[in-house]
């Protein structure tokens, strides 16, 4: 999970650089400012989940004869942004991730096979609020909330309640759009329910979107 969160922290910094010195940044039209509150906007992102959790013993078949991982997977999501007062802005978001399921098998400690075993499917809806801060044309912002987190695997499925914080950069792009880049951690309290044996699940994302201003 370290690992992933490295190189999802890694991959951030790398779309913020981007954005910093995209040639028409300077160029875009604000929003009044990152004090005052931001037009409504409806939008879409997508990106990388990396989850951290264990599946439950026997969900796949043949594991007792080695180990199985969830790795991480494409992220789709949509959104509304919604203003509050002054630099305190909402969102509202559905989102859907694949996560991919291998199992590997070990003679002693040499491994022998490294397989995919079907897909873990994330779906969820938060709600968050929070401020946004910074120096137009750029402007960041932090967002704090939860929602209903769904997990499915093979028929068998979870539905469980978490926390959702997000961090990310909005830039203008045009009179009435623009481009959204956010990292996403999700905290679920999945109570160890088949076919989860974690009692929490953890969630990382990244994700890149583009963002229609009213």
């Amino acid at each position: 999970m370290q690992s992933n969160f490295r190189r999802h922290v890694s991959a951030f910094a790398a779309v913020v650089f981007g954005l910093l010195i995209a040639p028409w940044a300077g160029q875009a039209q604000s929003y009044a400012g990152c004090s005052t509150a931001a037009p409504l906007g409806v939008g879409v992102s997508i990106g990388k989940s990396s989850p951290y959790f264990d599946l439950s013993r026997g969900a796949v078949d043949g594991d007792e004869g080695g180990s199985v991982s969830v790795g991480g997977g494409p992220l789709l999501s949509a959104r509304a942004d919604l203003p509050v007062a002054g630099a305190w802005r909402a969102r509202v978001e559905g989102a859907a991730a694949n996560w991919r399921v291998t199992r590997q098998t070990y003679e002693g400690s040499q491994l022998t096979a490294d397989e995919a075993v079907g897909h873990v499917k994330a779906r969820q809806i938060a709600a968050m609020i929070g401020r946004q801060g910074g120096r137009s044309p750029v402007c960041g912002y932090v967002l704090a909330g939860g929602g209903i987190y769904s997990f499915d695997y093979k028929g068998a499925r979870v539905r469980r309640p978490g926390v959702a914080l997000a961090f990310g950069l909005e830039v203008p792009a045009g009179d009435h759009g623009a481009v959204q880049a956010d990292m996403r951690l999700d905290i679920i309290d999945a109570r160890a329910r088949y076919p989860i044996a974690s009692s929490t699940v953890l969630g990382a994302s990244l994700s890149v979107g583009w963002s229609h201003k009213f």
